[in-house]
């Protein structure tokens, strides 16, 4: 029996959300009416989230609620090899990579450092030169 949940997040930038699942080797197509997630609420900015090829059954999607997006997944038929709770965990910190980079970049900043850690946490160094000629 399927039962779909929706688990809020802090998700507010497509764009920045259709980086992040690409950086953690999803796939995705923008919502329409005629999917497997169909929900009232779904618009354009709706995402379904395949694994490895769009003609695969969708894992789960993310649904705009106008001022952030929702994760709504079957979580009883989770198939990821993952938690719920991991995969928002992985999810969240690759947003707010992404976010920080794209917000650096855009004030002109240039990334020049990124490791990851033995603990999975991530450094970013960025700079920014001025000339004061």
């Amino acid at each position: 029996m399927s039962h779909f949940s929706k688990i809020k997040t802090n998700i507010s930038n497509i764009e920045i959300l259709k980086k992040t699942l690409k950086d953690l080797d999803f796939n995705y197509n923008l919502s329409n009416s005629n999917n497997n997630y169909q929900d009232n609420d779904f618009d354009n900015n709706n995402i379904v989230v395949f694994a490895d090829n769009l003609n695969d059954q969708p894992l789960f999607s993310f649904s705009w609620n106008g001022k952030e997006f929702m994760l709504i997944a079957d979580l009883y038929l989770w198939n990821l090899d993952i938690s719920v709770k991991y995969f928002l965990e992985k999810l969240s910190q690759q947003y707010a990579y992404n976010t920080i980079l794209y917000q650096s970049l855009k004030n002109g900043f240039k990334s020049k450092v990124q490791t990851i850690a033995s603990n999975g946490s991530i450094k970013l160094v960025v700079e920014k030169w001025h000339s004061n000629l």
